[in-house]
């Protein structure tokens, strides 16, 4: 049954090859398999409950390759999974682009892979596959703003790998090992050493780059020149693989430097939280807003691994599954009118009210979850994050934790206002058979942001397990999951 643990990689891999070779019906079969994966990696999750699932590539156990599935690394799956579906469903109900189908897969795998590795070369390995199958999907389109984001995305993350690979290479040659378990367990028995906390600091580097944390430039020159579905995509895995690496290798490896880390993750933190109002604040481009919208949740995300206590932590992996859930349905949800009615900028009032009210009540509880307010799928994982803030830092430090969601949410409303509300000289026709067809894919395409909706909302009701069921992935735990001697 552990074997079933490489179906996540394996499974978007091989359906992106038969993809691209298969010209026909290649969206029934990305997402016909993509629903059997996730139920396979739910079962796996149920699995996982009573002892996380090891399995080891080649026979070499813990010096080959070993997948690793816990609790958090499984949810981080099933989220990816989810979302990279409905994506892929959102651009078969237009029946277009589908030649973007099979690089969506390979990063997926690559996601994937980054959350099941349990050693640092393997997620270099899984970090790179993400980054070249990206990269065609920025360019493709071959229009002059795609090359040009393109060029930064691509020098930045070229930097990012060989920092990666500098840090990895240092970390061999003073622990001579780059398992996750083993690291852990050498560093704990070496402890704080300031020589080696340089080591650690360039990890910092690259993760804050892969997530945006505070080298965050290259985001909204990417993330603004992609369609909608590819922005969604972006939006939703890219960033969080450099969260889960950080939370990963921070509560695992890193231990004798969490009170080096805390205050460099908190001012980072800090400095991102008020980069991202300032951006929402400053654009009118809806993808420009929606871009320093992901800026704001990162910082929340990493005031919260800023702790390193069990419910910040804890608080941090559930704002961030939400997170990816909600960051696709922003892009999604401009896709769907802009597509619908040609809106890109909110230079005027669009009144869309008068024609669907129903949407807009549901761009209006978006937006409340993106603020994190009460009832919402985004208020558990900030409330935990905000209390261990409060014990673990200083209560005046919890200030721009609270502002940030809630400014970034008011600046977003802004946008609600001018997409649903004032006079329109727009005259909505009914009679074409092209603008019932239209009205028909809009119509899927909201049902479908909705059921992504309630996956993100239903975190409400799921909060209260996360204590439980996270607060054993620290790294004793980690460690003593696996058989080091052998």
């Amino acid at each position: 049954m552990n074997n079933l643990l490489i179906s996540p990689i394996i499974i978007p891999i091989l359906i992106g090859v038969l993809t691209y070779i298969k010209n026909t019906s290649i969206y029934k079969i990305a997402i016909s398999f993509l629903a059997a994966n996730l139920l396979i990696n739910t079962y796996l999750l149920a699995s996982a409950i009573k002892q996380p699932l090891i399995v080891s590539l080649g026979g070499h156990g813990i010096y080959g390759i070993q997948l690793y599935g816990d609790l958090m690394s499984l949810l981080f799956v099933i989220i990816s999974t989810i979302v990279v579906m409905s994506i892929l469903i959102f651009q078969y109900i237009n029946h277009e682009r589908d030649f973007e189908v099979p690089f969506m897969l390979f990063i997926l795998a690559g996601v994937n892979g980054s959350f099941l590795t349990s050693d640092i070369f393997n997620l270099f390995v899984m970090f790179e596959v993400m980054l070249l199958a990206s990269f065609i999907l920025i360019v493709t389109g071959q229009r002059k703003e795609q090359f040009k984001a393109s060029i930064t995305y691509v020098v930045l993350n070229l930097i990012g790998s060989w920092v990666f690979l500098i840090a990895i290479g240092l970390l061999y040659r003073v622990y001579g090992t780059l398992h996750f378990a083993q690291l852990g367990q050498r560093m704990l028995e070496k402890g704080f050493i300031a020589e080696h906390g340089i080591i650690v600091l360039l990890f910092v580097i690259v993760f804050s780059l892969k997530s945006a944390l505070l080298i965050f430039v290259w985001l909204p020159k990417t993330y603004s020149v992609l369609s909608f579905e590819n922005g969604a995509l972006f939006a939703a895995l890219l960033t969080k693989v450099g969260v889960y690496a950080m939370i990963r290798t921070s509560t695992i490896i890193f231990v004798p430097y969490q009170e080096m880390l805390s205050p460099i993750l908190l001012t980072m933190a800090i400095i991102t939280i008020f980069i991202g109002i300032f951006g929402v604040i400053r654009y009118r481009d809806i993808k420009m807003m929606f871009c320093y919208q992901i800026i704001i949740s990162i910082g929340v995300i990493f005031y919260g691994i800023s702790t390193f206590n069990t419910s910040g932590i804890n608080g941090a992996v559930l704002y961030t599954l939400n997170d990816m859930v909600l960051k696709a349905i922003l892009f999604l949800f401009a896709g769907l009118l802009i597509r619908r009615y040609g809106i890109v900028r909110l230079d005027k009032y669009h009144g869309l009210y008068r024609y669907i009210p129903g949407v807009a009540f549901s761009f209006l509880f978006i937006l409340f979850t993106v603020g994190g307010m009460p009832f919402t799928g985004g208020f558990p994982g900030k409330l935990m994050i905000l209390s261990a803030t409060v014990q673990t830092h200083h209560m005046l430090l919890s200030v721009p934790l609270i502002l940030g969601p809630f400014i970034g949410m008011l600046a977003m409303m802004r946008l609600f206002i001018k997409l649903f509300f004032g006079e329109s000289a727009r005259q909505e026709q009914t009679d074409s058979i092209q603008i019932q067809q239209l009205q028909k894919q809009f119509n899927a395409k909201w049902l479908l942001i909705l059921s992504l909706l309630l996956v993100s909302n239903s975190f409400i009701f799921t909060a209260h397990y996360f204590d439980s069921i996270l607060t054993n992935q620290d790294a004793a735990s980690y460690i003593q999951n696996f058989k080091l001697g052998a």
